[in-house]
């Protein structure tokens, strides 16, 4: 018997300009990345998504946006779980990662990187119309599945895509 699954996706708020003596994985979000993360984690709230697991890169960029969205949904900051393999990961990866959520799971929340994130985005979608992410953007998704490990390209349905600014696009 088939259930709606969520995937909620974001890609990292703007983070510090990467510099010789700051390594990529280390940059922090800076000033208008943190006024991002809180603006989209709020509208997350507002738009009633709630995960009940949030997946992150290590990145310390990623972390913060994840932890931010965590608070604003009342998620546990403790369970978030850190997953290497988002660091800079390409769509297939990504893929992998969703297709292991645990079963029990109905509703993921993944904070990545560009071009991974966006390309996830419209291939779960099959909609080139949702292009690049820009920083902070969310793209809440939904499909009928049995299992996580069915997820595949195409299958599901876009219910909001919202980026700091008041940028939409409907679902």
């Amino acid at each position: 018997m088939a259930a709606m699954k969520h995937v909620t996706l974001v890609r990292h708020a703007h983070a510090e300009k990467h510099e010789a003596d700051i390594e990529d994985f280390e940059r922090r979000l800076d000033k208008r990345g943190r006024r991002e993360a809180e603006e989209m984690s709020e509208l997350a709230h507002a738009l009633g998504l709630r995960p009940d697991h949030i997946i992150t890169s290590p990145a310390v960029r990623t972390v913060s946006t994840a932890k931010e969205f965590a608070r604003a949904l009342g998620f546990p900051l403790q369970k978030i779980r850190h997953d290497d393999r988002v660091y800079l990961a390409e769509r297939a990866a990504l893929v992998t990662i969703l297709r292991a959520v645990p079963p029990g799971c109905r509703h993921v929340l993944l904070v990545g990187h560009n071009p991974g994130v966006s390309r996830l985005a419209r291939w779960l979608t099959d909609d080139d119309s949702i292009g690049d992410l820009p920083p902070a953007a969310l793209c809440a998704l939904k499909a009928d599945l049995e299992r996580w490990s069915d997820v595949d390209g195409g299958l599901f349905e876009r219910v909001a895509l919202r980026w700091p600014g008041d940028g939409e696009q409907g679902g």
